[in-house]
């Protein structure tokens, strides 16, 4: 670990700008000399991990184990990102105990300070995600963070998508070439989804695997906020069930866990948010292309694999009668 004085890059100056901050306001840790290293390298492909912020282990001295996490927002995403809702939102699950401690927030720097978890917590994988147990756990702490006080954040995956399409742009060279196609059933989505009527509650709203840490004993923390708000809880269920389940029969048992029994309307709901949520993620991808200085991030092979999978769902067989029956 090294200490603050000679930053590598400009992630690092806002870190040791964001530590500064932390270790003179937390009476816990002044007089401390904090020293940091980088904890996830970012990845985008096969999984979007550590790509819109960079993310350090701190300890309060050279010979300390870590046990503070820090995590800083890519510059280049600041227009994506939303530092001090995330904290609002870090603060409200972390008083359900279902999420690390948020100590600090260094606004300016785009930067989160929590405690850490420690070395025993580890992210879900899929094979994780599909046992029935910590499906249900998982769904049970949507449930409990949906019944709390809003973020005040209000958010839709759709005005998202078309925030994103006009960062893009309409000949962007890197969307797909049936790009028109996966657009005209977002908006037929939308359109369903808004004659049938939606909800707003709370939700943590980024349920990939590599945010779900489990414990030795199978309890759940959640981590990554940048994505919480208030939004319709079958946009989260169906995000999660579409990263969970590899086919639709374990999705059914997703939604009898979510509303205790299985109902046909919910599943097609989670269905379809599940196609809107692919889009989203390809193009927020693309959209990281175009702004992220790291040449060596594989972006487009993950809003590939997005765009591929919301192709499939999109084009099955009975997906537009579905969307008749929500």
């Amino acid at each position: 670990m090294k200490a603050p004085g000679a930053p590598a890059d400009a992630s690092e100056r806002l870190a040791e700008a964001a530590l500064a901050q932390a270790f003179s306001a937390r009476p816990e840790l002044r007089g401390t000399a904090p020293h940091y290293a980088v904890a996830v390298p970012g990845l985008a492909s096969p999984s979007y991990h550590g790509v819109e912020s960079a993310t350090y282990r701190v300890a309060v001295s050279a010979s300390a184990e870590p046990t503070l996490f820090l995590k800083v927002s890519e510059p280049c995403a600041a227009a994506l990102l939303d530092p001090a809702a995330a904290f609002r939102a870090a603060e409200g699950i972390a008083a359900l105990g279902l999420a690390p401690e948020p100590l600090h927030l260094a606004e300016e720097e785009g930067a989160i300070l929590f405690r850490c978890l420690g070395p025993d917590w580890r992210p879900a994988t899929l094979d994780t995600l599909q046992r029935p147990d910590a499906m249900a756990t998982v769904i049970d702490a949507f449930r409990r963070i949906g019944a709390g006080d809003a973020f005040g954040r209000p958010w839709s995956v759709f005005a998202a998508i078309r925030e994103l399409r006009a960062l893009l742009g309409p000949d962007a060279d890197s969307l797909p070439p049936d790009a028109w196609f996966l657009f005209d059933w977002a908006e037929a989505i939308e359109a369903a989804l808004t004659a049938a009527g939606t909800d707003s509650r709370p939700a943590h709203a980024d349920p990939h695997a590599s945010n779900l840490l489990f414990g030795p004993d199978g309890t759940l923390r959640l981590v990554d906020f940048d994505m919480a708000c208030d939004t319709d809880p079958h946009y989260q269920l169906g995000a999660f069930l579409n990263e969970a389940c590899p086919f639709e029969t374990a999705m059914m048992a997703g939604i009898e866990m979510a509303e205790g029994a299985f109902r046909a309307d919910a599943f097609n709901r989670a269905r379809a948010y599940a196609a809107a949520d692919d889009l989203h993620w390809g193009l927020r991808a693309l959209a990281m292309d175009r702004l992220s200085p790291r040449r060596a991030l594989e972006f487009r092979k993950y809003a590939a694999w997005r765009f591929l999978r919301c192709r499939m769902r999109v084009g099955r067989p009975g997906f537009e009668e579905t969307l008749r029956s929500l």
